[in-house]
């Protein structure tokens, strides 16, 4: 038995040797590449139409490492001539409003939103003087209504996906995100990342991408019926978490902004007002007025792509379109390798040109259809990722219908009315806030409601609020929603909402809520109950045959401490 025990512990240390061993060999093969790899060279200058930048970043206005000193300064020793801020908020104030010029680079403030469907990017956008709304399509709404750009960013990341493919009116969406990327990688790769990271961080990162090919369908898809850009996200933070109190300081701002590059076609020179020269990069950025590149394989300097049209004659730029179903789609590649060309239409190869060395091509285009262009070089380690990406050129196709708000101005008949002249609802708020309901006359002499409020709270509160309440017991379920005919003396978010009991457990509450955006002007609109959502907890079926109250609310969800105003309400009512 000894004996047996003695020869089972060798068997055990030889298999233990042999899989140290084996493992080792694994990580040398991993690793040796690394030494080895080099980018294309590319000597090319940038063609003057054009300016190279980042996009998607985060700095210490959030949970970024490192300040807009040494974002710039990153991007300024890579002589690049913008980078885009995206720090996280609803939005950053800091982030959103950061744009200047520093150490030679324009710094672009945009900010990231968290929102109930996934994250939103929005840039050009007027801060407004609220929070922006955490629903996806207000959210939109709003930034639009300001001038903005919205972009769904990392739409299928495995812990923050957008789940809300049904929201209109956002301009593009991330086809790459590196940082989604990085943690889709296999744990081998995680493992020795540092390691490879510190032979070459080009090649590291390089490492850990795929093709994006779940997110090119879904983006091929959109465009069908709309027009979207596509964006390459660096999603750059300048360290790693481990754990809340261990994090690695890589990879850094510099090795990201290597990494991958956005090519912005400009109608000229920036301008030295660094808010001019912002709304000209965020302006072609709303055309679609780019392409992408991974510079780690190669600088794209020199490239372009336009298209004739075969009638007019007329240039079309990238993210543009024309009626005419025919004419060239013109091709500039002046590099000393080779490249493979891909058309797609519709989101199908349409044409490959496999191992080019021509610096003009002319492509025939005699249908209409989405077209974009895949640049891959077949010489380097990564062949199989896209170098280049093109947004769309939309031939033969007409202008999408300008887009409209969902709920603004509907035409819906009040079935039931749940304004009683103020009479049943009362004012609710937390300690250090005011309020007061009361009854005026309007200005065709009809009784309507004031809501008057101001937010504060003291140093022992965490949450302030202001409502006008309602506590009786409701059926909703022969509705469809709610419709609210409402004016401000400001621009100001408010929620809508109210509480039901639990479908199979009566015993527990659970709340609904919706914002919706008042404005100086009266506004009649609906939302139906289908797009509330769960004030805490995971998503379920409304129960609206046992509706308990009813709020209007305005809180530190969607305003800042101190917030002062009135709300004027004609109507508040089910259809």
């Amino acid at each position: 038995m000894v004996e047996i025990k003695k020869r089972i512990k060798f068997l055990m240390g030889k298999l233990l040797k042999f899989f140290l061993l084996g493992l080792l060999v694994l990580i040398i093969m991993n690793l040796l590449p690394a030494f080895f790899y080099k980018p294309e060279f590319n000597s090319n200058k940038m063609l003057s139409s054009y300016v190279k930048g980042v996009y998607h970043m985060h700095s210490t206005f959030s949970d970024g490492k490192g300040n807009i000193e040494e974002i710039t300064s990153a991007a300024s020793s890579l002589k690049l001539d913008f980078a885009i801020l995206t720090d996280h908020g609803r939005p950053n104030l800091g982030s959103s409003t950061a744009t200047q010029w520093r150490n030679g680079v324009l710094l672009v403030g945009a900010t990231e939103l968290s929102l109930t469907s996934g994250h939103l990017v929005a840039m050009g956008f007027d801060n407004p003087n609220y929070i922006y709304p955490s629903e996806p399509q207000e959210a939109v709404d709003d930034i639009r209504d300001s001038g903005g750009v919205c972009i769904i960013a990392h739409p299928f990341d495995d812990k923050i996906p957008w789940t809300d493919w049904s929201v209109k009116g956002y301009n593009g969406l991330e086809v790459y995100s590196s940082y989604n990327e990085a943690r889709r990688t296999g744990i081998l790769k995680i493992l020795i990342f540092p390691l490879k990271y510190a032979i070459n961080s080009k090649y590291a990162l390089l490492d850990t991408m795929r093709y994006p090919e779940e997110v090119d369908n879904t983006w091929d898809r959109l465009n069908q019926s709309s027009r979207y850009f596509g964006i390459y996200a660096l999603d750059v933070h300048g360290k790693i978490k481990i754990t809340d109190k261990i994090q690695l300081y890589l990879p850094t701002y510099r090795s990201m902004f290597e990494l991958m590059t956005v090519y912005v076609k400009i109608q000229s020179s920036l301008n030295q007002n660094s808010d001019k020269a912002a709304r000209e990069v965020i302006s072609s950025f709303r055309r679609g007025a780019f392409f992408n590149v991974i510079e780690a394989i190669a600088p794209a300097n020199g490239f372009d792509a336009y298209f004739i049209d075969g009638i007019s004659g007329k240039t079309i730029d990238m993210g543009s379109g024309c009626d005419s179903p025919t004419g060239k789609i013109i091709i500039r590649a002046p590099f000393k390798f080779k490249t493979n060309i891909r058309i797609l239409r519709d989101g199908m190869q349409f044409k490959e040109i496999k191992n080019n060395k021509e610096k003009y091509l002319e492509i025939n285009i005699t249908e209409k259809g989405v077209y974009r262009i895949e640049v891959t070089v077949p010489g380097n380690k990564f062949h199989e990722l896209p170098w280049i990406m093109t947004n769309p050129f939309y031939i033969g196709l007409p202008s999408p219908p300008p887009y409209h708000p969902f709920n603004d101005n509907p035409e819906v008949l009040v079935r039931r009315s749940l304004l009683d002249l103020g009479i049943n609802f009362k004012l609710e708020k937390n300690l250090n806030s005011r309020g007061e309901i009361t009854l005026v006359e309007s200005e065709i002499n009809k009784k309507i409601i004031r809501f008057y409020y101001k937010l504060s709270k003291n140093t022992n509160e965490k949450d302030y609020w202001c409502s006008m309440a309602l506590r009786q017991d409701f059926d909703f379920s022969q509705y469809k929603g709610i419709v609210l005919e409402i004016k401000s003396d400001r621009r100001q978010r408010f929620w809508t909402e109210f509480r039901s009991k639990g479908i199979s457990d009566n015993s527990q509450e659970f709340g609904y809520s919706y914002s919706f955006l008042a404005t100086p002007n009266w506004k009649r609109i609906s939302i139906p109950f289908n797009m509330f959502h769960r004030v805490y907890g995971v998503k379920q079926d409304i129960n609206l045959k046992k509706v308990v109250s009813f709020f209007l609310t305005i809180n530190n969800g969607n305003a800042y401490i101190g917030t002062e105003g009135v709300l004027y309400i004609k109507t508040i009512g089910l259809y």
